[in-house]
């Protein structure tokens, strides 16, 4: 069978290959549509620009490339026999011809992918999202998308189709990002002007993914402009960042910052003596291809947390200092080996880190180190054995090292861990009927070093298209994970995580996804999709409930399962744009006979993000509602109080109330919803512009509820619940410079 595939893709025809960028700054067009005329035979780039479309009788065309928001490029071409004919095309920027029809990025995607569970954002799409203090966070935009559950306004951890925060993979350019939050988990470490997409990959992804439960989210960063040196700064009331990018010989180059100045302004602002705190992000990345088929791309990140806390009256006596942060760095070369053999291998270092050094006295200190080191080798290639058929192979061999280390005085503790997840996957492509069924079988196999498991995890996407707007998909896939996170899911507030590998003697977590959905288009910019899902966990390890930290070895096992059903309705063009999404969801886990549901199990969730484009006097107006259902407490359910007399104390009485808490989820939290909007506008000069914006969080102050505690005003009153709110009305302004 294979040799017959060969003799098909070299015998008698030739074939085309290249590369789509952006013609301005060079960046790599992902998913552009390319297509000869008149045969109308094609195909889309991959996320790198790459196309091939094999198969192709000898003869001359017109080779035509097209992307939404980009003049289409033609150019004749001559095809040989057994040949293959090299074309790279740019695209510029502009408005198409009058009845010309371009196909979209999510088009190509609908036509030529099996993409199951897959939502692209690119750019221009995190713009929609009111900024929080002045700062558009890309967790903040994951959070809207269907399926995915937001606990709180203070955090940005990721509850997708019923997973906890630690079973997604978070990937950026290759480098694993174990901690992605900031400021207690309101901002993630990523400035959003250096990302050109993301993609969130929500259950069902294909073999190349592995290590995780739930989902990948996987972020790219931009290229760097290859044509012409640009800047940009802003300022918000939160943080002053920068960008810069432009040319070096062969290639290009891209560096970020951010840094927060409110908090350590509000603390002085405010007379709040004995507390700071700061946080920074540093992205950056160089590109350099010595020839049109080899490129080799480095990328960067650092990103930190500093808190200090001190005794006024006594710095020297009484001082700490809290720092935790992610460090990656990754290696990325692409290679056109063949013109049928495209690979890409990765070398990427990662490190989690954090520091509590706390002193109470020149001679008297203490510190608690906590280190996770991940060396990373993965290699991935794609082979284009026939027209509409590929082959995808690779590895994915890691090592990861865990430590914590305690020095008090002359006591030392230092506790390691070393874990090697090694993986290998083959994976087929195949449209079994040209431009009606799809095929994608997959396998991946991996062995974790800890307990020496060895894991099979089969997958399987399909789509069928039996009209020309119309895919049904369905999906499965086997899923298994080496590592977790100790920390409370049940915590309001969480500072950072602590991962650890699972524990030789217990069974590898695992979850068997089943996928079944349908994507109609409604219009060429207005798509509909409708998924349902059905998620088995087995052999969880789940922290104890009511504790912060649960030591490893104390961990619960447990078992479990989610299911539900998403709407997404998009529109992607046009005076108006955004989304509608829909999420309705059950969870539930098991452990020691007892079945409860998590803090995240949201029953229904609403989410409407509208963009109006030049809408009145060149103004921009954004707008994001949420609306969702009570997340699942435990709450009181009685409480006794106690009278205590002592005659020996002057006859002293005092009372003492003593609390019965219920099941964990005996009770919900009220109805959830908070509108954001956002105004701004851009002015042009001939050195470059200015954008300033004015964002407004919870325009008409809805009363969220975080959480119920119970007090007393004094011994003689019976308790009261309380509650404290989430964020009350939030106006920010700010400006951007671009030059």
């Amino acid at each position: 069978m294979t040799f017959l595939l060969l003799a098909a893709a070299f015998g008698q025809d030739g074939a085309v290959n290249g590369f789509v960028r952006d013609a301005s700054n060079g960046e790599p067009l992902a998913f552009a549509n390319v297509y000869l005329d008149p045969i109308g035979q094609g195909a889309a780039t991959n996320d790198r620009g790459y196309y091939y479309i094999g198969g192709v009788p000898e003869g001359s065309y017109q080779l035509a490339a097209s992307y939404v928001g980009y003049k289409t490029e033609r150019r004749y071409i001559s095809v040989e026999q057994g040949l293959t004919t090299t074309a790279d095309i740019t695209l510029d920027l502009g408005a198409v011809e009058v009845d010309e029809v371009v196909v979209s990025a999510e088009r190509a995607r609908f036509e030529r992918e099996v993409e199951i569970s897959a939502t692209r954002l690119e750019t221009r799409q995190l713009a929609l999202i009111p900024r929080v203090g002045g700062e558009v966070d890309l967790f903040r935009a994951i959070q809207l998308l269907p399926g995915v559950i937001s606990t709180s306004d203070f955090s940005n951890k990721l509850y997708i189709r019923g997973g906890s925060p630690d079973q997604n993979l978070i990937l950026l350019d290759g480098i694993t990002v174990y901690n992605p939050s900031h400021l207690f988990g309101i901002f993630s470490p990523f400035v959003p002007e250096a990302i050109s997409d993301v993609t969130l990959l929500a259950g069902g992804h294909p073999a190349n993914y592995g290590g995780r439960l739930s989902s990948v989210l996987d972020v790219v960063t931009k290229e760097g402009n290859s044509k012409k040196y640009t800047g940009e700064g802003s300022l918000s009331l939160l943080a002053a960042k920068a960008i810069a990018e432009g040319p070096i010989p062969k290639g290009s180059f891209l560096v970020a910052g951010r840094r927060t100045y409110l908090p350590d302004a509000l603390l002085s602002a405010f007379d709040v003596e004995g507390l700071g705190y700061y946080f920074y992000d540093l992205m950056g990345k160089v590109n350099y291809a010595p020839s049109p088929d080899y490129a080799f791309t480095l990328t960067g990140l650092g990103a930190e947390d500093v808190l200090d806390f001190w005794d006024p009256d006594d710095r020297d006596n009484l001082n700490a200092r809290l720092n935790w942060g992610n460090r990656g760095v990754s290696l990325r070369s692409n290679m056109i080996l063949t013109p049928t053999l495209y690979g890409e291998v990765i070398g990427a270092w990662s490190n989690f880190f954090s520091q509590f050094r706390v002193s109470f006295g020149p001679a008297d200190q203490a510190v608690l180190k906590t280190d996770l080191t991940d060396f990373m080798l993965k290699s991935d290639f794609t082979w284009y054995l026939a027209d509409r058929h590929t082959l995808s192979l690779g590895t994915d061999l890691k090592a990861a090292q865990m430590a914590i280390n305690i020095t008090y005085d002359t006591t030392e503790f230092e506790r390691r861990d070393t874990i090697w997840p090694l993986s290998a996957y083959v994976e087929d492509k195949w449209e079994l009927v040209p431009e009606r069924l799809f095929f994608r079988p997959g396998l991946r196999y991996s062995w974790y070093s800890k307990g020496s498991r060895h894991e099979l995890e089969p997958r399987l996407g399909v789509k069928y298209k039996p009209w020309e707007n119309t895919a049904f998909n369905v999906a499965f896939g086997r899923f298994t994970q080496p590592v977790l996170t100790l920390n409370s899911t049940e915590a309001v507030f969480s500072i950072y995580d602590v991962w650890v590998a699972v524990p030789r003697d217990r069974e590898t977590p695992s979850a068997v996804h089943y996928i079944a959905g349908v994507e109609q288009w409604l219009q060429d910019d207005v798509i509909l999709e409708l998924e349902a899902y059905y998620k088995d966990y087995d052999n969880l390890l789940e922290t104890r409930y009511g504790e912060m930290f649960t030591p490893p070895d104390s961990l619960l096992g447990a078992d479990g399962y989610s299911y539900g059903a998403e709407l997404m309705l998009r529109k992607t063009e046009g005076w108006y744009n955004g989304w509608v999404s829909y999420s309705y969801m059950w969870t539930k886990r098991s452990t020691r006979g007892e079945s409860y549901s998590p803090h995240y199990d949201r029953r229904h969730n609403l989410n409407v993000v509208s963009n109006f484009p030049r809408l009145f006097l060149g103004v921009d107006v954004t707008a994001r509602f949420t609306l969702g259902t009570g997340l699942p407490y435990a709450g009181i359910i009685g409480y006794y109080r106690r009278r205590f007399y002592r005659p020996d104390a002057g006859n002293q009485t005092w009372f003492w109330t003593r609390y019965i808490e219920g099941p964990r989820d005996a009770f919900r939290y009220p109805l959830y919803h908070r509108l954001d909007a956002g105004l701004s506008k851009t002015w042009k000069f001939k050195w470059g512009e200015v954008t300033g914006f004015l964002d407004v969080i919870n325009v008409y102050y809805a009363r969220n509820v975080l959480l119920y505690y119970w007090d007393t005003e004094d011994d003689e009153e019976l308790p009261t619940r309380k509650k404290i709110g989430m964020l009350p009305i939030l106006p920010t302004v700010g400006v951007k410079v671009g030059f």
